[in-house]
């Protein structure tokens, strides 16, 4: 990673005329793509879990546009992928595009995927993101977040795939919940499997907002019957991006990852969440809105933040993306894992807990807080 350091940061792009979602994030989208990703992808087999998602659908179309030798896309939604498919087969491609329906939980699975399609990149979008549905079921979420992880990485590893990125989260710099926890070991087992032939790299997203995504389509539900939209708390910020944005943050993590660096998008100051509904109320002309509060759930702070203070950040090639250099493991990372994976199969959510706080003594469960 010592180009980081000297490299100089390409001039920064031109601003884009603000669109519907510049004006709800409060800024311009950032520009991410780049020729290098194209040099990347062109004329080699990728493969992309959690193809369906938000963040992997981007991906998804972004890639087949760099036509890549072949792309196979994985994901449990066989109904996701065929729809997906069909999106494709509409526009200009390179390769063929394989189907794989697949749970990263299984194992099995997983290795029958790696080892009919030998990809050469790896992009891992496949994972539970959401803080509450994690924080209330453990299990599942170490099962998906961490042992999909750890399925995925031992697949590319076993079959030489030249390169991996992780989908991380913002959560997972000083942890509070469940999920941050779940997202900062992925990132921690990406550093176990350094010193091979795959080179990897873990991204830390943001809330991602699209003009069809979850986010949007409930606050638009809401807003358009005149009921009260839910928010945590006044002062409640985080740090939005577009699908786009994410899409390309990783093909250009891809592009600069040496030693399973963990990169981010420059995104500015948080988003206020009242400010975010305020100004999609003005997109939908409806004059009026009504804010209820309900107080921050288990794990969920007021705001996030990419790095945690103990993380160095680092210039990188890009103006608007910075890296930190992965910190090891924890001693005996494998015994727990495997001890974290049985109680994760046995249901035990205390168990789950109490390790997760073993593996990363930087993993501080927060506790509910009261509205105001």
């Amino acid at each position: 990673m010592r180009w980081l350091l000297r490299r100089r940061p390409a001039p920064a792009p031109p601003p884009a005329p603000a669109g519907p979602l510049a004006v709800l994030m409060g800024r311009d989208e950032v520009d991410v793509a780049g020729r290098r990703g194209r040099h990347l992808v062109r004329g080699r087999r990728v493969l992309v879990t959690g193809a369906c998602g938000t963040i992997g659908s981007a991906l998804s179309h972004r890639l087949e546009r760099l036509e890549p030798a072949a792309l196979c896309l994985a994901d449990r939604d066989a109904v996701g992928l065929a729809r997906l498919r069909h999106e494709m087969a509409a526009g200009a491609g390179g390769g063929p595009v394989v189907l794989a329906e697949t749970d990263v939980r299984d194992r099995a699975r997983v290795d029958e995927v790696f080892d009919d399609t030998r990809p050469e990149l790896v992009f891992h979008a496949a994972g539970q993101y959401g803080l509450g549905p994690v924080e209330a079921d453990p299990c599942r979420g170490v099962a998906t977040n961490v042992l999909g992880a750890r399925h995925v990485l031992d697949g590319a590893v076993r079959t030489g795939a030249h390169r991996l990125v992780l989908v991380s989260s913002d959560r997972a710099a000083e942890p509070t919940s469940v999920l941050g926890a779940t997202m900062r070991l992925g990132e921690l087992l990406l550093h176990a499997g350094t010193g091979g032939p795959t080179c990897f790299a873990a991204v830390r997203v943001g809330d991602v907002i699209a003009s069809s995504g979850t986010l949007l389509s409930a606050l638009g539900r809401s807003i358009a019957a005149g009921g009260a939209v839910t928010v945590a708390h006044p002062q409640a910020a985080r740090h939005f991006m577009t699908a786009e944005e994410a899409a390309g943050l990783l093909l250009e993590a891809a592009v600069l990852a040496e030693e399973a660096e963990t990169f981010a998008l420059d995104t500015g100051r948080p988003v206020p969440v009242i400010e975010l509904v305020h100004r999609y109320a003005e997109q939908l002309r409806l004059p009026e809105v009504t804010i209820r509060f309900s107080g921050l759930g288990p794990g969920e702070k007021l705001a996030e933040k990419a790095f945690a203070d103990s993380e160095r950040r680092v210039r990188t090639a890009h103006p608007k993306i910075w890296a930190t250099r992965a910190t090891p493991p924890p001693a005996g990372l494998p015994p727990l894992l495997d001890a974290l994976a049985a109680a994760a199969r046995a249901g035990d959510d205390a168990r789950v807990r109490l390790l997760l706080r073993r593996l990363l003594p930087e993993y501080r469960p927060a506790s509910p807080v009261r509205k105001p």
